[in-house]
């Protein structure tokens, strides 16, 4: 009994670790700039990791009070697909992990991206366990749904304050004078300061919170059509039908007794699908037998049969009842009928205020979200969600009417809050535009509650009528928003031309290494060299692409096999969830919002909420907690509840009617363990002929009880090295911290000396870092500073700006040579950077003055001839680029007055240098500043 409260306990602590882990991650991605920047997440990193630790610490104890008692890999009814879909789902991340481990004991391109991509799957990983467990237990379920309403209206609440004036962020509105990029001028983006990822993180929401409100009414009118029973804990009413009070029952087989009875009858037409453990034939048979006699989660589970009687028996009911208290009490039948009409009229009235409010809490945020969505102007996250709603109602067509209904006011309102907002650039006055606000939000909710509801209970020619207004508001929201942003969508789009060189540059780049790519932050580190026009573009804008680079095909296989398990697992638990996910997947494609950390927060979050939305139906269906109701649990017995050969004995039984054992269901509060016992056959009697007739499930126990044995052990080295594992990368991240630190406080620090100590201490804790390594070359003697940065290059071989500062080192040297090769080497990984190229002619021209000044003729010639080289490289590569115009030249490339005049003066001391009187003239130059 204290063994068992003690697990009990230890699982309650557990949900409250990994409820705490997840509310602290989504947290943090809100406020950390949705965790695009590496740098500002290494603190969370650091407690995320050693609050990691703790959670296989628990885990291993409560596997030593009663072993493990459930695992991730099922849903659904614990069909196999639906288990390799779970336990792919929870491996992808993982397998993504060990890909960059391996890059980082390979030598990437560069160390530190691919360290920053490391820890980020790390914490991913980590995420998508913590939320998946959660969403197993009954608290842990619910949390998840409030952390995801709660997440969306912080999103979306603080972004149109910042608006509307109620709340100072800075950088929450992206302001441009191209109509290409801004029809108004002002984009929101909110917390997360880019309004492409912003519009796709709202439209995830928007959609989340529109099907739902599309499925639950969609459920209504089925349940109203089909008269089907509710799956009440008192077991009464069918739906539409008033729920007397109990003392109207007696006698009439639904007092407590009766309803033990049906509840009993119920529990033995489900079968336990916690006998899956003796096999796959059996296990598939009673998933089949499963399926075919339940309903639905929500307690439906009686067939069309007892409905009818059900329905028979509430009429019976209260006729019994008013006839019995007119004997008993010699009252009117009529006074009786009214009194208890008057009663049940109370509490349907209570009932549907109970309705109404849930329902408004239900609608409440589709006015922000939609607002932000359109605010946002991303055509790609509007296109995004038109097509992953489209995709979905094919499938499920009988959504279309509900979708409109919930829809059309909130959308409208918004529509007519950003026409008013983009009149002004996003720019009001406090007092106005949270009048407005407010205003808009009222009347899209009262008119979309209004709306939902008359259409929903309405029928024939208004609810045509309903349907009809619903389709105007959505046709009416749609052009007014589509008029004012009509010359970015139909014309041409320069955004759109830029990507597509970003495109073909990152297919040429990914052809280098194919297979597993080159580590972390490829692009990043590597466009400069790959580009073919000179844009500046340091994101890909393809999250599919970015993994190609990245992990190579291996790489974006896991990724597309990531996509699908979790698609998988949404629609066979909650397909209402589907959209929302096609969204982040359809969206990826087009724009960089995965390199946002909150973006793949909320891809794991969607198939937790999926598992915890079926359970949460479990839990509010009949008295007995099927295996079925908890997808993602299948039952694995713990070792020491194996019961003995003599324990299965007295076990079995042979029923009277047949040759196959009876299994008893299992009836048991939704947070507690389902051991081992429960998986054996009910009833019996000792000695009984029974045990005779099944060795092979004697074996089959035996066995099983060694396989746990087993299983026990390999799980607790699991743990053991997950939070080995866990602690290695918490270090790694306090080590990443530190060196941020330093180098954020020597950029602050006025003193030479004092900078130098702070940007030293920085590289201790951090040596992979360019940035520090360039900002401490600059202030060192250049043999130093050299060889300050050859070390470096271990970590980033093709870093272009310490491979151009090793070059301006080499200009200062007497080896033209030298200078030559790392000159060559930075344009190489640079190549559209006039500053570097004409400062690179300038340095082999001061060169080659100084060694002729030296008296080493071959030397200032072979420096001169070097310039006059470089120069021709310059020309030639400005004039192809001239050619093809001016679009896409966003870096202003191009030959210079600076490069003629440098031209002039390399071809006057290549002169003096072949002169017969070369060597007692002093070449004497005007310097580039003098010249102009």
């Amino acid at each position: 009994m204290h063994s068992g409260l003690a697990e009990r306990r230890l699982q309650v602590a557990m949900v409250f670790v990994g409820t705490g882990l997840v509310l602290a991650a989504v947290t943090a991605g809100v406020l950390l700039r949705g965790l695009f920047f590496a740098g500002e997440m290494y603190l969370l990193l650091t407690a995320w990791y050693l609050l990691c630790a703790v959670f296989p610490g628990l885990w291993l104890v409560a596997a030593g009070l009663h072993g493990p008692s459930a695992s991730l890999l099922s849903i659904d009814g614990n069909r196999r697909a639906n288990r390799r879909a779970a336990a792919l789902l929870l491996i992808c991340p993982l397998a993504i992990l060990a890909l960059y481990g391996i890059h980082w004991h390979r030598g990437p391109l560069s160390a530190q991206g691919n360290l920053n991509e490391l820890l980020r799957w790390g914490l991913y990983a980590s995420f998508a366990y913590c939320a998946y467990y959660c969403a197993g237990h009954r608290w842990g379920a619910r949390f998840l749904s409030a952390v995801w309403s709660l997440l969306g209206m912080l999103i979306s609440i603080s972004a149109l304050l910042a608006v509307c004036g109620g709340l100072k962020l800075p950088f929450a509105i992206a302001y441009s004078t191209s109509p290409e990029v801004s029809a108004t001028g002002a984009r929101l983006g909110g917390l997360l300061e880019y309004p492409n990822a912003f519009g796709a993180v709202m439209a995830v929401f928007l959609l989340e919170r529109l099907f739902a409100l599309a499925v639950c009414r969609d459920a209504g009118e089925s349940d109203k059509r089909c008269g089907k029973v509710q799956g009440r804990d008192d077991g009464s009413a069918v739906r539409g039908a008033p729920a007397l009070p109990k003392e109207a029952y007696s006698g009439l087989g639904n007092t407590e007794g009766g309803r033990e009875k049906r509840r009993e009858a119920e529990v033995g037409r489900i079968s336990f699908s916690g006998g899956r453990a003796y096999g796959d034939e059996e296990r598939e048979e009673r998933g089949e037998a499963e399926e075919g006699r339940t309903r639905s989660s929500r307690g439906r589970a009686y067939g069309e049969v007892e409905q009818e009687k059900w329905r028979e028996a509430e009429k019976q009911t209260l006729a019994r009842t008013v006839a019995f208290a007119e004997q008993e009490h010699g009252e009117p039948a009529a006074i009786i009928s009214n009194e208890l009409n008057e009663s049940i009229g109370h509490v349907s009235k209570a009932i549907s205020s109970r309705t109404t409010i849930k329902l408004l809490l239900r609608m409440l945020p589709l006015f922000p979200y939609a607002a932000a969505l359109l605010l946002s102007e991303s055509r790609g996250a509007w296109l995004a969600a038109a097509g992953a709603s489209a995709a979905v109602l094919l499938w499920k067509r009988r959504l279309l009417a509900a979708l409109l209904a919930a829809g059309a006011a909130p959308l409208a309102a918004a529509a007519l809050l950003y026409r008013q907002l983009a009149r002004a650039g996003l720019a009001v006055e406090p007092l106005p535009g949270l009048l407005l606000l407010a205003g808009l939000w009222a009347g899209a909710l009262l008119a979309g509650l209004w709306l939902y509801r008359r259409s929903s209970s309405a029928a024939g020619g208004v609810r045509a009528a309903m349907l009809v207004l619903a389709a105007a508001g959505w046709t009416a929201a749609g052009s007014a928003v589509l008029v004012q942003v009509s010359e970015r969508i139909t014309g041409p789009s320069m955004t759109v031309a830029a990507r597509g060189l970003y495109y073909r540059d990152a297919w040429k780049l990914a052809a280098e290494a194919p297979w597993l790519g080159r580590g972390g932050e490829t692009w990043r580190y590597s466009y400069l060299a790959a580009q073919s026009r000179p844009y500046v573009g340091s994101q890909v804008h393809s999250g599919y692409l970015d993994f190609l680079l990245n992990l190579g095909i291996v790489g974006l296989a896991a990724v597309l096999l990531l996509l699908l398990a979790a698609g998988w697992v949404v629609g066979a638990a909650a397909p209402r969830l589907l959209p929302s996910l096609l969204v982040i997947a359809l969206h990826g494609a087009v724009d960089f919002d995965w390199s946002y950390g909150l973006t793949w927060l909320l891809l794991f979050l969607l198939p937790a909420l999926a598992f915890a939305e079926v359970r949460q139906e479990a839990d509010n269906s009949s008295g007995t907690t099927a295996v079925k109701a908890a997808p993602g649990i299948a039952v694995i017995p713990s070792a020491d509840r194996i019961p003995s050969n003599a324990a299965v004995n007295e076990c079995l039984t042979l029923p009277e009617s047949g040759t196959k054992a009876s299994f008893c269901a299992v009836t048991t509060r939704p947070d507690t363990s389902i051991q081992a016992r429960d998986l054996l056959p009910a009833a019996a009697h000792a000695n009984s002929p029974g045990t005779k007739r099944f060795p092979r499930l004697l074996s089959r126990a035996q066995r099983l009880g060694h396989f746990v044995l087993k299983r026990r052990v390999r799980a607790a080295t699991a743990a053991v090295c997950t939070g080995c594992l866990c602690l290695a990368l918490s270090l790694l991240s306090f080590q990443l911290m530190k060196g941020a630190e330093l180098h954020r406080v020597a950029a602050r620090e006025p003193d030479p000396a004092g900078k130098i100590a702070l940007l030293r201490q920085s590289l201790e804790w951090n040596p992979r870092e360019p940035r520090a390594v360039v900002s401490l070359s600059r202030l060192l003697p250049d043999r130093e500073a050299k060889d300050l940065l050859t070390g470096s290059l271990a970590y980033a071989p093709e870093d272009a700006t310490v491979q151009w500062e090793i070059a301006v080192r080499s200009m200062n040297g007497s080896n033209p040579g030298e200078s030559l090769h790392w000159i060559r080497r930075s344009l190489k990984a640079d190549v559209y950077n006039t500053a570097k190229r004409v400062k690179a002619i300038d340095g082999m021209l001061d060169m080659s003055q100084r060694r002729l000044k030296a008296g080493d003729r071959a030397g200032g010639t072979a420096s001169a001839s070097a310039g006059l080289n470089l120069l021709h490289q310059f020309r030639l590569q400005a004039d192809s680029e001239c050619r093809k115009g001016q679009q896409h030249n966003d870096r202003r490339f191009g030959f210079t007055a600076e490069a003629e005049a440098l031209e002039l003066r390399l071809r006057k001391v290549l002169a003096a240098a072949h002169s017969p009187d070369a060597e007692e003239r002093r070449v004497s130059v005007q310097t580039p500043t003098a010249a102009y």
